[in-house]
């Protein structure tokens, strides 16, 4: 819990109350038996004594005018049989940070702590930022009772106000993927006043890249560095991550980051906070063909997400004309329909929206399982065994109807399209729901708890967790062989 300034002068009691003495140990000191068993409860024994936490002298930091250390927790206390009291840890918003303690004061390396509280909000511009400090404690009495105890109190932060401007021109993005074409760069388009975002497609791995301030492509010569920015670390592949910039005041300069994975990446650019982020493009791809009539409206069939920009569908296919592929962006739109070599019953091979043609499994009427990578515009049939488990009902079941038994939400399978099963609904509240096979628990499908569905969010990992959906109109698949599912927002 992060508390406003206002409350930093308040006292807080360890457990209750923070129990200190005058004897202070190293915060690297232990001694033996200090959580051995004892006749009162924590916080009995913690109430019983007068000890205090408080802000530290120095537990409102402005970077711009910091000293190397700071004192950002201090105790006061009034007690005769402490014998000891040792600093096990101090955390800010649950990570750790080094101290060193003497004297009821505890001092923090003042360019690590800007460095955990930017880490912990994401944040780099110079705004005050109040974040929880925890403190966990080993005391022992003369008595030779001993216990642990732990205290909290707010620390406000400023980071350094010396922060590149926005460029009135926008950002744009070189890297591997375009060769590092200055000549051509990745333009990014602002979404909200100093955020800025673009699509990428990756064909590697590893992709290396850096964002350029827009400005710097009107001159004759690029000025690469001048105009550069990047992260702290060279080869940093971690998302979201921290901005660095020439003359950094804390980095001292900027290194160049890495997109890790093949694919298509939406890269977000915040200018405000001074971060940014790369995440997978999950756009939704639907079937095209003879599962769903070759209907430039219908879109009961929607391939199955499975992660970094792979997707699968699997049913009896028809022929070697089975499909074509739209996405969410242009279904309906026959001239950039993705398919293969027309007729083609290869196992494998190229997809393309450039005068494609359908293609499908080399078994008419058999159980395939089709899956396509768009990173790398590639897909493979796989075949299957014919399954021999047929459900009657595949239905929906969650808060809505309050997990009951009646008013549940009942998909229809597809005719040309078997095991797999689809519905459109509107929730009118916010909830948590499953898919269930006839009407009974012994075979359910979740998902991983990891997020929840929004507009764009329409599946998770498959598991066993409630999945978790805010109110409105949604369609439903389900395929009941691989246990995959989608549910996907209709825009009202």
């Amino acid at each position: 819990m992060i508390k406003t300034m206002n409350r930093m002068k308040k006292h807080i009691l360890l457990g209750g109350m923070l129990l200190c003495a005058a004897a202070f140990t190293s915060c690297n000191e232990d001694f033996d038996n200090w959580a051995s068993p004892q006749s009162n409860a924590q916080g009995e024994a913690a109430a019983a004594y007068g000890i205090k936490v408080s802000p530290g002298s120095q537990a409102n930091v402005v970077m711009d005018n910091a000293g190397e250390t700071s004192n950002i927790v201090s105790v006061s206390y009034d007690i005769n049989n402490l014998k000891s009291i040792t600093l096990k840890s101090l955390t800010i918003d649950g990570k750790s940070l080094d101290y060193t303690y003497s004297d009821g004061a505890v001092i923090v390396n003042t360019a690590k702590l800007d460095s955990l509280v930017e880490l912990v909000t994401f944040d780099r511009s110079a705004t005050p930022h109040e974040v929880t400090v925890m403190t966990e404690w080993a005391v022992q009495l003369t008595s030779g009772e001993a216990f642990p105890a732990e205290g909290e109190t707010t620390v406000k932060l400023t980071p350094y106000s010396n922060t590149p401007e926005i460029d009135a021109k926008g950002y744009a993005l070189l890297g591997d993927w375009q060769s590092w074409n200055s000549s051509n760069p990745t333009w990014m388009t602002e979404i909200e006043p100093g955020v800025y975002q673009a699509v990428v497609m990756t064909t590697k791995e590893e992709n290396w890249f850096k964002f350029y301030k827009g400005s710097g492509f009107d001159e004759a010569s690029f000025p690469w560095d001048a105009v550069a920015l990047g992260c702290a670390e060279n080869g940093d592949d971690t998302t979201p991550n921290l901005l660095a910039w020439e003359n950094d005041p804390r980095f001292g300069g900027f290194q160049t980051p890495i997109l890790r994975g093949e694919g298509q990446y939406v890269i977000t650019l915040d200018m405000n906070k001074f971060c940014y982020k790369y995440e997978p493009k999950e756009t939704k791809y639907y079937v095209v063909g003879d599962a769903q009539g070759w209907s430039p409206d219908n879109k009961t069939c929607l391939f199955y997400a499975m992660g970094s920009n792979q997707y699968t569908y699997t049913t009896k296919w028809t022929n070697q004309w089975s499909l074509k592929i739209w996405d969410q962006d242009n279904f309906g739109n026959w001239d950039v329909a993705w398919g293969g070599e027309n007729g083609s019953t290869a196992a494998t091979g190229t997809l393309t929206n450039s005068n494609a043609g359908a293609f499908g499994p080399n078994e008419n009427g058999g159980w395939y399982t089709l899956v396509f990578n768009m990173g790398t515009k590639t897909y493979e049939w796989t075949a299957i065994e014919e399954p021999t488990t047929e459900y009657t009902a595949i239905s929906v079941i969650g808060g809505f109807n309050n997990w009951s038994d009646e008013g549940e939400l009942d998909l229809t399978q597809l005719e040309k399209a078997p095991h797999n099963w689809y519905a459109r609904h509107t929730i009118t509240t916010d909830t948590e729901l499953k898919f269930r096979a006839n009407h009974k628990w012994e075979t359910n499908w979740g998902g991983d708890g990891s997020a929840a569905i929004d507009e764009d969010t329409y599946y998770v990992n498959p598991g066993n967790s409630n999945i978790i959906v805010p109110a409105g109109t949604y369609d439903f698949y389900l395929n009941d062989i691989t246990g995959r599912w989608s549910i996907a927002y209709v825009a009202e």
